[in-house]
Formats: structure tokens, sequence, C-alpha cells
């Protein structure tokens, strides 16, 4: 995060002197057992990014604190968010009532000095069901801008794609007991608490999550796809025997049953990146645009274009999953995207 122009931003609006603690936190309902009640829970993390990221991502050296484990309400029960949003502002009351104008901190440096300081909140990791809880949009949404449900790719309107959500133009609308526009937004018409944390944008905190939003989202999602046009040209068996029998190579995944055959469920994180690397290589040979094997031009014009997107894809993944990133990498994931 200390890469990032968002630290800086930050850092100009403290008083000189003062010190920002990126504060990260993480939640995710829990299945505690099966023998009491179908039990659940949300278990509450806490780290600061001032720890470095290698560190805070290896278990063993115990990088996050639980300052909280908050209780499942009963099945049925009404207003779920909002006691799940006042467990939390209880629990993370210092954050919230901090004032960036007023006296900081004192916190102990590793070298025995003070330091003045403010805990600011920065990221929250969660998956998407977190994400609609926390921003209290309605489900389907984007927790981050205001494209409404169910839009096409490539949608276009008098509101720019990209117009991300604004929190004071959300409170403008509630002071002015407007609450028809938040519905039409996505937007719950109620005070989101999370709105009081100083120099917190609650439609900002979310951080890429590349297992559900990449992998189990998108990849997979390719994959569907990918197969429905294959079965379409003719092909899906050349494919299903490419991807089954491929050699072995150092690093490289095997698999005995094709995708379509395998139980829901059993594809994960970890086969479906063992799969993307040699995904490409498997269509190759099959969407090659040879103007020699008997396709017409619109044949071939459309297997050029499956191509590109699945080696894009393919391509984008496997740049994504590198622990640290440089301008050439991140120009590298432009070109793919492009």
């Amino acid at each position: 995060m200390n890469t990032g122009n968002w630290w800086r931003d930050m850092q100009d609006q403290l008083p000189a002197g003062e010190t920002i603690i990126p504060v990260i936190c993480a939640s995710n309902k829990t299945h505690l057992t099966n023998f009491s009640g179908d039990q659940h829970a949300w278990p509450l993390y806490l780290t600061i990014s001032n720890i470095r990221k290698d560190i805070r991502c290896t278990p063993k050296m115990r990088g996050w604190i639980l300052i909280g484990l908050i209780s499942c309400p009963p099945k049925g029960a009404k207003n779920t968010d909002e006691a799940w949003h006042s467990a939390v502002g209880t629990v993370q009351s210092p954050l919230r009532n901090l004032d960036i104008t007023g006296p900081s901190l004192k916190w102990n440096r590793a070298d025995g000095f003070q330091q003045q300081c403010y805990p600011l909140l920065a990221a929250w990791v969660g998956d998407y069901p977190e994400q609609v809880m926390i921003a209290q949009v309605s489900y389907g949404s984007c927790p981050m801008c205001e494209i409404p449900k169910g839009a096409p790719m490539g949608y276009s309107t008098i509101r720019p794609l990209d117009n991300p959500r604004d929190q004071d133009v959300y409170l403008e609308l509630l002071d002015e007991t407007n609450i028809d526009i938040p519905h039409t937004l996505g937007v719950h018409p109620i005070r989101n608490q999370f709105w009081q944390y100083p120099l917190c944008n609650v439609y900002r905190v979310w951080q890429p999550d590349e297992l559900h939003q990449l992998l189990l989202g998108l990849v997979k999602d390719l994959l569907h796809w990918l197969l429905k046009y294959l079965k379409a040209r003719n092909v899906k068996d050349q494919f299903d025997n490419r991807f089954t029998s491929a050699p072995q190579y150092l690093g490289l995944q095997l698999f005995s049953i094709p995708f379509d055959s395998m139980k829901r469920g059993s594809w994960q994180g970890k086969e479906i990146r063992g799969m993307i690397r040699s995904l490409a290589v498997n269509c190759a040979p099959i969407l090659d645009c040879c103007k020699d094997d008997g396709k017409t031009p619109a044949e071939t014009a459309s297997d050029e274009m499956v191509m590109g997107a699945v080696w894009a894809l393919c391509e984008f993944s496997l740049l994504v999953s590198q622990q640290n990133h440089s301008d050439l990498s991140l120009t590298a994931l432009d070109d793919a995207l492009n």
C-alpha cells in the first residue's frame, strides 16, 4: 500500500509531523458447527499497512489479530445488517470517533521513541456478500460504481459507466428526505455508519480479490463461454482430448477428465490457476486461423477473436498472480486488457 497514491494523499491532509497508520480490516461469515443448531459467526480481523505485505500474508508471522467475534442473528431475524453495523461500530469506535483536527495518539516505535499517529481505516478484505453488507447496497449492484444492476458489457447512458459512488451525495439526498434516487442507484436509504470514519470512503476500501473475482469469476465464466463456443463449432471433443492428454512437465497440472465432467464445486482456485497455464496452448491448434483448413471467412474471424480473448485473459491472470509489480508488469497488464 505504501507504493500507491492513497497513502501520500492522506498524509498530506494531516498536520505536519504526524504519521498515518493505515488500518486493514477483514471479515467473513464463518460456519462453526452442525451439532449446535447450525451456528455461524463473523470473525473480525485487523492489521496495519506499516507491516510489510509478505509478513502480513504469512500465517506463522501472526500479522493479523482477532478483535471481535460477532454472533449471527437467528434465521428469519430482521435488520441483520443494521445489527452487524452496530456491533462493528462498537468494536471500532476508536477509529470512527478519531478527530483528525484534534490531538493524535502517541504510539511507541520499535526504536523506543514515541510517534504522533492517526490510525485511519484504509482497506477492508471481504467477499462480495461482505462488500454489499458494508456498503449498504442492494445485492447484485456494484459496491464501487453506479452501473445499473444486470447492465450488459459496454453499457452506456447519461451517467458514465465508471461513475463512482459518492457518500456525500447520498448524505445530501437523505437530508432532503429524497429516498427514491438512492433506491434507483441501488443504495439503501439509511445512514451508513462507515460514512462517519475520518478520511474514509467506504466505496473505495475494497481490495482486488484474485480468487473470487478473477479465478472463480471471470476465468470460470470464460471457460463456460469457451466450451459453448467449441461445442457450436463441433470441435469440443478435440479440446477435451488435448485437455486430458497433456504430457507431464514440471509445474504443469494434469487433468484426467474434461472440465464440464467434473463435479460441481471441485474446481477451486488451485485447479483453475493450474488450468490457465495450458489453456491457450490447448486452444491454439483448434482455433488456428489458417485459411487452408476449409473455414469460411466468418469462422476464421470468429475463431481469431475467441483465441485473442482466451490469450488475453490467461495472460492477465498469470501476470496478476505475481507478488510484486513494476512499471513493466503494469504495462503488460494494460496491454492484455486492451
